[in-house]
């Protein structure tokens, strides 16, 4: 009879052949945090997007678990703080981006140049809010409500004008010209949309795919073989957050715009991109200082560490109110998350400034 640690090991194997199977996931997320070392090192792996996403449920059923056990420990918190930190961002190659993701919506998508999403629309649960960081040239976004796609949409028609064929103006005026720091809101189920060759942020109520594919440029294409987490965590570590960032709404002919200003905060200052279904929020922690207690009581937290070096302290209040706090050293591109409850401090300990993106969602939204 197999004892606990091979049976886990076993049926993990397995569930890389049957990544949806539900009867083998339920077996396995009974093991709770005992999961969390054998599981790693699936998650942190270059795998086809169906079997790392098998994995990701297994890894939410074990969240959705432990938030539903009623308060979460500092000791229970920290635990899975630093599983996540081992793992990092999820990555999930697709034939137009790369996809990393953490597993409450908190996404990076590094489109290739004239590349990018399926003209799509969700209808049921997903909603979210893009960052655009980087823009290759022409890259732009597309947004239109599905009432008007089904007046004007003629596939070949609307090829030709994708593959640049000429204007269009059913479907220019549909087409906003991206820029760094541009923040499109889309919280409505319906709306077609799409984002072509950018780099952007992603901050949705899932992690994972839930679209209705309208026009899918993509289909029949292969991802590129040269794709690895060496050079995917090399280009993320060189994006740079934009100068300035600002709310892009109305039509694409007279599009509105509306600074977002960074506000003080201890420590530093925040910028809050949106803040409604999803919170979206960036950090920016000068140089040998630290934000005060940060906490959220209804949400869990994805902090992603942008740029700098620093160290968040997770912990319960009572914990964070102590002089030698725990923590974890953080550097760019690592990525930690916090239960409900719980309650961080971003603390900067070098001479140049620490850059920390936060993404908030319920965890009964996220962990679907």
């Amino acid at each position: 009879m197999l004892g606990a640690a091979a049976a886990i090991d076993r049926d993990l194997r397995e569930l890389g052949r049957r990544p949806g199977d539900a009867a083998l996931l339920e077996r396995l997320a009974v093991h709770g945090l005992e999961l969390l070392d054998p599981l790693e090192a699936y998650l942190a792996s270059d795998l086809p997007i169906a079997v790392l996403e098998g994995y990701e449920a297994l890894f939410k059923r074990v969240l959705r678990q432990e938030l539903a056990a009623g308060e979460v420990t500092g000791a229970a918190a920290r635990r899975l703080a630093a599983f996540q930190l081992r793992v990092g961002l999820l990555l999930k190659y697709k034939t137009y981006a790369v996809k990393a993701s953490s597993p409450l919506g908190y996404s990076i998508f590094l489109q290739n140049p004239a590349e990018g999403f399926s003209f799509q629309r969700h209808v049921s649960h997903k909603t979210e809010v893009f960052h655009i960081l980087d823009v290759h040239p022409g890259g732009f976004v597309f947004l239109c409500s599905y009432q008007r796609w089904a007046r004007i949409y003629e596939r070949e028609r609307f090829a030709a004008w994708l593959a640049g064929g000429g204007p269009d103006p059913d479907y220019d005026r549909c087409r906003f010209a991206a820029a760094p720091g541009d923040v499109f809101i889309l919280d409505r189920l319906g709306v077609v949309h799409t984002v072509v060759g950018c780099a952007l942020e992603e901050f949705a109520t899932v992690s994972t795919d839930m679209v209705e594919r309208l026009h899918d440029q993509n289909e029949g294409r292969t991802v590129p073989p040269e794709l690895s987490r060496a050079n995917v965590l090399e280009r993320l570590h060189a994006l740079r957050t934009p100068a300035e960032s600002r709310l892009v709404a109305g039509p694409a002919r007279r599009p509105r715009s509306t600074p977002l200003p960074p506000r003080e905060i201890p420590g530093g200052e925040r910028t809050v991109l949106a803040d409604s279904f999803v919170s979206a929020s960036l950090y920016r922690v000068a140089p040998r200082a630290e934000t005060g207690l940060l906490l959220d009581p209804r949400r869990t937290v994805s902090l992603y560490v942008r740029s700098g070096l620093g160290r968040i302290a997770i912990g319960t209040p009572a914990e964070l109110e102590r002089i030698a706090a725990p923590g974890f050293a953080v550097a760019p591109t690592e990525l930690l998350i916090v239960p409900p409850g719980i309650g961080y401090v971003l603390a900067n300990e070098t001479n140049t400034p620490c850059e920390v993106v936060e993404h908030k969602i319920q965890p009964e939204i996220a962990l679907v």
